[in-house]
């Protein structure tokens, strides 16, 4: 037994290793700093049906996890005609993949004349041609404005390429060199993993690799099965949203509703929003790839990632919702709505796991795109930038700040200083934490961060595509949402927003001098911001995060001018601010709260006073064993009571007769 677990791990171990070097040689050959910078790109082995065989652990679930749909897809196109020697391109929304930016290159590998698997390239592709510079944008309408798209479709047959075809891509793509260099980095590699992926039959016997890859998935979905098998059966729901679709001020509601029963998980995303005609819409792959990717994290995060660790998840979702769009619904805010759809899940499993919660992230790509007439080169420059923010807060720690979270893979924060102004006419003028931005908590949530891009030629462009700027990351077990991202230009000292949409930008012109203000959101907190341990806060005021002001206020904690804390001062401020809370009696309402998408948060008029509310303000209601705070829309209501619907309350996770808070739903850091 000793003996075949060994071998089981050194064959395991040998496939990550190839897909190990696949990353290396990306990182080193690629012409696109989004990619060699960035690390906007995953690889993997596929089996030849489309289960996921290995990755490595730097990988990207948004990219890898939908690998297993598209490969399934383009086996099902080509059936048996799929030959050594053959290419396949894919990028299509509708049928697995992310959004258009991201190629996937699908490079078939043989045994004994048998299809045995695929190795899988996906890269981000710094422009795919479409409507504005970088292909993503705030303000599309549909598909086509955000490039070309490409169903699952075989470039080289049998070794024979197919040049023309090629040479119409790159045609339609802007700075055809770097798209050029891009595929033939990906071709390379999967040249060489493919090569490996031989030696590795050679080495163990091709049956018994392949017997062993598939013990290697039965055995993740066996520990995986355990796992789910540990949560209490029962149906957990929860409700978030988006800011709206980048033409009107609607929002979109995303709805989960998580049952476990034995060693099952079934996700149903029914009675989400209907899919828009802006860009915050997703194909079908990626509600599987936001589940499989958060309960992969919190149910088993140490063993090894392949298709096994999926088998026992089930995926409810209607065709026609923002989270299972058709054409020609655009998809390139796809990170959007996976991050929707992720904190949907951390907010259902945290109310029957409550050890597993976490505050909500940033909510998404955080695009922005800045581009113009390149003074050296005659032809464009493109960056391609993608602020990180404060991840969230957990039962134990405090989030981190301006880093990447745990759902998004090893994408870098930003790119660095000396590479943008290398390569663009452009000037990092500053960069640092957002002081203030992190949610309040017993454990806070971590830091946004603040980017200045000074633009140093004219005729220029800005293309925003980002979320959470209307309606910030939440807290959870009573903890407060970090403050909203935030994108503007200053210009000549003045800050313009570049759209009436806050986050949803297309081709805004920008002069030489403008600066692109990127500030980006904090971390949800965790538990009761008053019962965070004074000298914690103390310290985050010493570090710069909070200012002395913002610790009394939001924390009950005086800080005196030495810079220790005033613990009598402290205590009874802490008393008055536990004292002006509004916390009330949930009702149970049989009248529906909602307006279109919009929850309807029926307060009384006294409870809208004490607020400072009026109707239309954003507000939450939190609860100590809640996961995400509920959100919704004020509405002063004649009844003296707070009524909530049954479907408010399962969200909540809370029950009728239950004390809980009311609070308004701040943006910017107080």
């Amino acid at each position: 037994m000793r003996e075949e677990i060994g071998r089981l791990e050194l064959i395991r171990e040998s496939l990550v290793a190839v897909v190990n070097e696949m990353r290396a040689n990306v990182i080193h050959s690629s012409y696109s700093s989004i990619i060699y910078e960035g690390h906007d790109f995953s690889c993997a082995l596929v089996a030849g049906d489309g289960r996921l065989v290995a990755q490595g652990v730097d990988d990207n679930p948004i990219h890898n996890f939908a690998v297993p749909y598209s490969t399934a897809e383009v086996v099902r196109a080509f059936g048996e005609d799929i030959h050594e020697g053959d290419l396949f391109l894919h990028n299509d929304p509708y049928t697995g993949g992310t959004h258009l930016n991201d190629v996937l290159m699908l490079y078939p590998v043989f045994h004994d004349g048998r299809l045995a698997m695929f190795t899988a390239t996906r890269c981000h592709w710094g422009d795919v041609g479409g409507m504005t510079p970088g292909s993503l944008s705030g303000r599309v309408q549909e598909i086509y404005q955000e490039g070309l798209r490409i169903v699952p479709t075989r470039i080289c047959d049998r070794g024979r390429m197919n040049e023309a075809w090629l040479t119409l891509l790159f045609d339609n793509m802007r700075i055809t060199r770097e798209r050029r260099g891009d595929f033939n980095t990906m071709l390379g590699t999967s040249r060489k993993a493919a090569d490996h992926v031989g030696r590795l039959f050679t080495r163990f016997g091709g049956e018994a690799l392949l017997a062993a890859i598939e013990e290697l998935i039965a055995r993740a979905e066996n520990v995986m099965r355990e796992r789910i098998a540990g949560i209490p059966d029962g149906a957990y729901h929860a409700e978030g949203y988006l800011d709206s679709d980048g033409h009107g001020a609607a929002p979109l509601r995303g709805r989960l509703a998580l049952t476990v029963a034995g060693e099952r998980l079934v996700a149903d995303f029914t009675g989400s929003s209907p899919q828009t005609k802006g860009p915050t819409n997703v194909g079908p792959a990626m509600a599987f790839n936001a589940v499989a990717s958060i309960v992969k994290s919190c149910l088993d995060p140490d063993t090894p990632v392949n298709h096994g660790s999926f088998n026992p998840i089930e995926i409810v979702n209607p065709p026609g919702s923002f989270l299972n769009a058709t054409l020609p619904a655009p998809c390139g805010g796809m990170v959007e709505c996976r991050a929707l759809m992720c904190g949907l899940v951390v907010s259902a499993l945290g109310q029957a796991l409550p050890g597993k919660r976490t505050g909500d992230l940033k909510g998404g790509g955080n695009h922005v795109y800045v581009s113009g007439p390149h003074p050296d080169r005659g032809d464009l420059f493109l960056l391609y930038e993608y602020p990180a923010a404060g991840t969230g807060a957990t039962g134990r720690t405090d989030g981190s700040h301006g880093v990447r979270a745990f759902p998004e893979g090893d994408f870098n924060a930003v790119q660095s200083a000396e590479v943008v102004e290398a390569q663009c006419p452009v000037r990092i003028e500053s960069y640092g934490l957002r002081e203030g931005s992190c949610g309040d908590g017993e454990f806070r949530g971590g830091l946004g961060i603040r980017r200045d891009v000074r633009v140093l030629v004219g005729d220029a462009s800005l293309s925003v595509l980002a979320d959470k700027n209307l309606i910030p990351p939440f807290g959870v077990a009573g903890g407060v949402g970090g403050a909203a991202n935030r994108f503007t230009v200053v210009r000549r000292g003045e800050t313009v927003e570049p759209s009436p949409v806050p986050g949803k930008v297309g081709g805004f012109a920008l002069d030489a001098g403008d600066v692109v203000r990127m500030e980006t959101s904090g971390g949800g907190g965790y538990g009761d911001p008053l019962d965070r341990a004074p000298a914690r806060v103390r310290d985050d005021v010493a570090l710069g995060y909070l200012t002395s002001g913002q610790a009394r206020e939001r924390y009950g904690v005086v800080v005196d001018p030495a810079g220790g804390v005033d613990a009598r001062a402290t205590a009874h401020e802490r008393e008055r601010l536990r004292a002006a809370r509004v916390l009330a009696p949930a009702t149970l309402s049989n009248e529906s709260d909602l307006d279109g998408p919009r929850r309807r948060i029926r307060l009384p008029a006294d409870l809208a006073r004490r607020l400072g509310v009026e109707s239309g303000t954003l507000v939450e209601i939190a609860t100590p064993a809640c996961g995400a705070a509920l959100r919704g829309w004020a509405e002063i209501a004649e009844r003296p009571d707070l009524a909530l619907s049954a479907d408010a309350l399962a969200a909540l996770g809370a029950h009728a007769g239950d004390t809980v808070e009311v609070r308004p739903v701040h943006l910017v850091p107080r």
